[in-house]
């Protein structure tokens, strides 16, 4: 008699423990503090995924980024609410491909607007599993060296990876151009030409990193009258934000006038000048020689130089820079802001056409001895030069 109801009881709690453990698995890791205004009002959703789909998007008339259609399967929650398993969002770069595309599993921040979600701009982590099955991924300088950043008590600690987590310290690109990249001890152990993850971070305090530091900075958390503005900071439609010039602007503007009449009058010497030795034509790496032999009639046409002096057609910015996007020997040289690479822009529209606007952006870094020439490339389905 005894038997019975106990069987009955295991049923009851198996099933019990089934439905609450299917309950928790929606539950994000770290919960909303629905306290602090700017974090009650976010739309975040952070998570672990594995890549099922990226599909390039069509061309958005005046965006200055590519776009992407992004699916992933949910393998964590890690913060935010989202019921799916799956999740799509669009994603867009100003490099082109977003480099988390390359991952197998990656650590993402998207937020939602007006029904659809969309990649927090170039905010990611490349995670693993470790030996005790967590998710976590190697030190991350960036996130460590953020201005809001200054003062965290998140520190890299030893990981043990279930497989060793590895990154080439080579890069190759078109016409044999090789750069070096450097992965700093005792952080990463390099062997030959690869760096071997040694430290990092669990997936809380990577969130902490980017909750603190860029999150903050983009007002999703804290205060909500923080005084910095995020570089690199766009809504989610990549409108720009328009404001009046600093005293930065128009110290760049100052550089810049006297360099768009050189260029007019055909002077390219100056612009090689104070030209880096290699220069990111769109998304490939020439030596400058090269450049002006092959790319600079092209590309500083007669249109595009009698667009010099129409204040309408030109936009002077700075975007932030994807420190992997940047070349070794640029990092040694450049001015940060704050600890935040960045590059000063000019983007003027050379045709106007609502179908496929052509725009051209020219790129600029600031160092110890002046800006310098960095890169240029095109918005708009125009062929680049090589």
């Amino acid at each position: 008699m005894t038997t019975l109801p106990k069987i009955f009881i295991a049923i009851f709690l198996t099933a019990f423990i089934s439905c609450k453990s299917q309950t928790n698995d929606k539950t994000p890791l770290i919960a909303k503090d629905l306290t602090n205004e700017n974090e009650k009002k976010n739309t975040l959703f952070v998570f672990v995924g594995e890549k099922l789909d990226f599909v390039e998007l069509p061309y958005e008339e005046g965006s200055m980024d590519g776009g992407f259609k992004v699916k992933y399967k949910i393998l964590q929650r890690i913060y935010g609410n989202y019921r799916g398993d799956t999740i799509e969002f669009n994603a867009y770069d100003h490099y082109g491909i977003p480099p988390f595309s390359k991952f197998k599993n990656v650590l993402l921040f998207v937020s939602e607007y007006k029904g659809k979600y969309y990649h927090e701009k170039y905010q990611y982590f490349d995670v693993y599993r470790t030996k005790n099955n967590r998710w976590a991924s190697s030190y991350k300088q960036y996130d460590y060296g953020h201005s809001y950043n200054a003062n965290t008590t998140v520190k890299p600690e030893k990981i043990d990876f279930v497989e060793k987590v590895a990154y080439p310290t080579i890069i190759k690109y078109g016409e044999n151009k090789i750069d070096t990249i450097s992965y700093p001890e005792p952080y990463y152990e390099t062997i030959g030409d690869t760096a071997f993850a040694v430290y990092g971070n669990s997936v809380e305090e990577l969130f902490r990193l980017k909750k603190e530091g860029v999150l903050t900075a983009r007002e999703l958390f804290g205060d909500r009258n923080a005084k910095e503005l995020a570089l690199g900071v766009q809504d989610v439609q990549m409108a720009e934000i328009k404001r009046g010039y600093d005293k930065d602007d128009l110290k760049f503007i100052s550089f810049w006038k006297p360099l768009a009449k050189a260029i007019a009058r055909s002077n390219f010497q100056k612009l090689k000048n104070i030209s880096l030795d290699s220069l990111r034509i769109c998304d490939t790496v020439l030596t400058t020689d090269r450049f002006m032999k092959k790319c600079y009639n092209e590309i500083f046409d007669k249109d595009l130089i009698s667009k010099f002096n129409d204040s309408s057609a030109i936009n002077y910015t700075w975007v932030e820079a994807d420190a992997s996007a940047l070349l070794t020997s640029t990092k040694g040289k450049i001015k940060k802001f704050g600890k935040i690479y960045r590059f000063r822009e000019i983007e003027i529209t050379k045709l106007e056409d609502k179908d496929n606007p052509w725009k051209v952006y020219l790129d600029f870094i600031e160092t110890k001895s002046g800006y310098k020439f960095y890169g240029c490339g095109y918005y708009g389905d125009r062929k680049c030069c090589r």
